[in-house]
């Protein structure tokens, strides 16, 4: 084997090395992501990661829920826990009136249970059966207005320390890609539904998905500065 097929040899195993070793690896999302979560209806990943108390100033604390929302730049991650402190208030799982701002562009996000939320008693667990994404106010043309069928979400229940009241839970999992055009260029988004849980805004900053590819895209740039000097000192051998 002579120089030149072995520089190219080499340049070609060092590339697949490089792509095996740094391109993402194909992984359900289910069972592995950033935040180490899973969309069943057991809260217990939940436990470590932050969350917003969201309330009205006028109710004194009475009414107080709670939040947390992250992004892994591929999907959107919701909890939601309706009477954290054990008020006991009853004020049942909400699935409308939650909007989704990034930039001066908003939507609605609608999130319904199967069976409706009234029906589902302590002790059982529900699926989130539809989910919607709707924009009224889309300047930069950034969201999708269709029902979100790769969502999947589940809202649990049991009984307050009163003894009557109920107390749900919900988790919710939503791809970026089917309510945001583009979602690889959002830097942030910020998540509320003042309407209807509180006066509080919650911003979400997203991950970083381009770093793979501009290590990939940097590869490629020296493969080509290396196949360019084994041409160079090729011609020079001819001329000499």
């Amino acid at each position: 084997m002579n120089f030149n097929k072995r520089m190219t040899f080499i340049a070609f195993v060092f590339s697949l090395m490089v792509i095996f070793l740094v391109y993402p690896k194909s992984v359900s999302s289910e069972a592995l992501n950033e935040y180490n979560i899973t969309i069943d209806g057991n809260f217990d990943d939940w436990a470590d990661k932050p969350k917003t108390d969201i309330f009205f100033d006028y109710n004194n604390g009475n009414d107080t829920k709670q939040g947390a929302f992250l992004s892994d730049g591929t999907f959107l991650y919701i909890y939601l826990d309706m009477d954290p402190y054990d008020k006991g208030h009853n004020y049942r799982f909400q699935g409308s009136g939650w909007t989704v701002q990034i930039g001066n562009n908003t939507t609605s996000l609608s999130f319904s249970v199967d069976g409706g939320i009234w029906s589902l008693q302590p002790g059982a667990k529900a699926s989130i059966s539809s989910v919607w994404a709707w924009s009224n106010n889309n300047p930069d043309q950034l969201f999708i207005n269709q029902q979100l069928t790769d969502a999947t979400g589940f809202v649990v229940t049991e009984k307050t320390s009163n003894g009557w009241a109920y107390r749900d839970r919900a988790e919710i999992r939503i791809p970026l890609a089917d309510f945001i055009n583009n979602p690889d260029i959002v830097q942030s988004m910020t998540v509320f539904d003042t309407d209807n849980m509180g006066q509080q805004k919650i911003t979400i900053t997203g991950a970083d998905t381009g770093s793979n590819l501009i290590i990939l895209s940097g590869f490629g740039l020296a493969s080509v500065v290396v196949f360019r000097k084994v041409n160079q000192n090729r011609k020079k051998r001819l001329l000499s």
